[in-house]
């Protein structure tokens, strides 16, 4: 019993002494600022922050002292990010956003494409050919030892003019694929901007938890110090300072694993939003986990909201566009796959004229007379007309109704699923709604127990247990009535996304 009285004792002046030596341990970061300017003025009079003498001070403290000054004017000096600064910086660095702009330049080509395969094309050509030895002369009809230059030039044009409706059904393939490549980006943004909400959420969550975990750290620390001046004075027992002793050390150890997943939390938001993880990252919790929270609705407004928010979403939310872009472009390709049936109309024309010469010998016209003589034109109508490939059109044909037909249910799978989403999040809303309700009715439960369990302990008609247990259900409480609020920012946040209101 002598020994463990002893024990106490040292621990007990082990604490005492860190509140002396260092007495910004767990205070918050403004009051950190004040404290270390505090103890450097007083240590450059000659006095600490509690106007005694400094005799004791070394140079390492002074060093630290110097160092958290530094950090908390490092920290206060830095700009937070909101929500939507958060938001606008993944949409700008957001890689998958950028590769989907690339493919909409991709996709315009071939729009273009598209959109000239009506205009005619046109080519020129010529050609030059040498020979000698042994040819065969065309007015004689014999062989010879002569040397021949010939020239020839073409020009031609090629019109189509009936393709079964496969030019058309391109064309109209290709806009809906422009459509969808917008549609598509416009749907990676709002889910990059509904991920960047619920990290941002989390991070507030966690350092808003940090400041209560430290907040009841530091009042362990109090309250240790108070139990200890207690036992000394014999109205505590070495019992309640170790109980005393191991909630203090419960709740620095609560502390550091809090941090630890705070840090955790901001390495995922960087993530989301694509920022350099060796930078520091401040967030401001701006009105997330502050605010009236108004009250639940009732089950036939409730579904009156749904009806109106999916009449809304039907036309309007991207995933569900996407869906019915898809079907029109298998809709588009099933009617050219059909065009492959009927006959092809094309015109064709052109014009050519070549030179001709027996190289060593004379008597030829010049070459702009032999232009002039030998020049030809033509122009030609083509009809080709199917008859059998093989059956490769006929089955073409079924893979393109096949592929439509997938395209329907996929349609009526994602307009159901968009459904049971908006019920889901207006159910969810509803209910921690009426959640916050009763774990703000829990909170002051608990805060009010709390309060009479440590008045009774400060009197001794309470024990440390029952103050440990108060303090627990006190915390719980904290922690899950913040973890409702900022989910029902969350769900009123999506909630509002599928009735048009804009992320970003």
């Amino acid at each position: 019993m002598a020994f463990l009285l002893a024990e106490s004792s040292a621990r007990c002046g082990v604490v005492q002494k860190l509140d002396t030596v260092c007495p910004t341990l767990g205070q918050p970061p403004s009051a950190v600022l004040s404290v270390t300017f505090l103890s450097i003025v007083g240590y450059v009079s000659g006095t600490s922050f509690e106007g005694k003498p400094e005799n004791e001070v070394d140079m390492k403290r002074v060093f630290s002292i110097i160092c958290l000054c530094a950090s908390g004017l490092a920290a206060a000096g830095q700009e937070a990010w909101t929500m939507q600064d958060c938001i606008a910086y993944a949409l700008e660095h957001n890689r998958s956003l950028k590769q989907q702009h690339w493919s909409l330049r991709s996709d315009r080509t071939r729009l273009t494409e598209a959109v000239t395969a009506f205009l005619p094309s046109m080519s020129a050509g010529t050609g030059v050919n040498y020979s000698f030895g042994r040819s065969l002369d065309p007015e004689t009809n014999t062989y010879n030892t002569v040397s021949n230059f010939n020239n020839s030039y073409s020009l031609s044009l090629s019109l189509p003019l009936f393709q079964g409706g496969r030019l058309v059904q391109q064309l109209k393939m290709q806009l809906v694929q422009q459509q969808y490549g917008k549609t598509s980006m416009e749907e990676l943004k709002d889910q990059t901007a509904l991920s960047v909400m619920n990290a941002f959420a989390q991070v507030v969550y966690y350092r808003q938890l940090c400041t209560y975990v430290r907040e009841k750290r530091e009042e362990s620390r109090l309250r240790l110090r108070q139990v200890c001046r207690q036992r000394d004075l014999g109205l505590k027992s070495t019992a309640d300072v170790a109980l005393i002793e191991a909630q203090y050390a419960q709740d620095d150890y609560d502390l550091t694993h809090t941090e630890n997943l705070t840090e955790e939390a901001v390495l995922a938001l960087k993530q989301q939003m694509n920022f350099p993880v060796g930078d520091s990252l401040a967030v401001s919790v701006g009105g997330m986990a502050e605010g009236q929270v108004e009250a639940a609705l009732s089950a036939s407004v409730a579904r009156e909201e749904i009806a109106r928010t999916y009449a809304y979403a039907d036309g309007h939310n991207p995933t569900l566009r996407l869906s019915r872009l898809s079907l029109q472009s298998s809709c588009y390709a099933r009617r050219q796959a059909l065009g492959s049936f009927f006959p092809s109309v094309s015109f064709s024309a052109g014009v050519s004229s070549s030179y001709f010469r027996r190289l060593g010998e004379g008597g030829y016209d010049p070459f702009h007379r032999q232009f002039r003589n030998n020049l030809g034109e033509y122009f030609t109508f083509n009809v080709s007309l199917p008859l059998f490939e093989r059956l490769a059109n006929v089955m073409n044909y079924r893979r393109s109704k096949y592929q439509y037909h997938i395209a329907q249910e996929s349609y009526a799978r994602q307009q159901e699923q968009l459904l049971a989403q908006i019920q889901q999040a207006v159910l969810q809303r509803e209910s921690l709604r009426k959640e916050y309700g009763q774990k703000s009715r829990q909170l002051e439960a608990d805060s009010l127990a709390y309060h009479v369990v440590s008045r009774k302990f400060e009197e001794g008609l309470a024990g440390a247990v029952d103050l440990r247990t108060a303090a627990a259900s006190l915390q719980s409480s904290r922690a899950s009535l913040l973890q409702c609020r900022l989910d029902l920012f969350v769900q009123s946040r999506v909630v509002d996304y599928y009735q048009g209101v804009p992320l970003y």
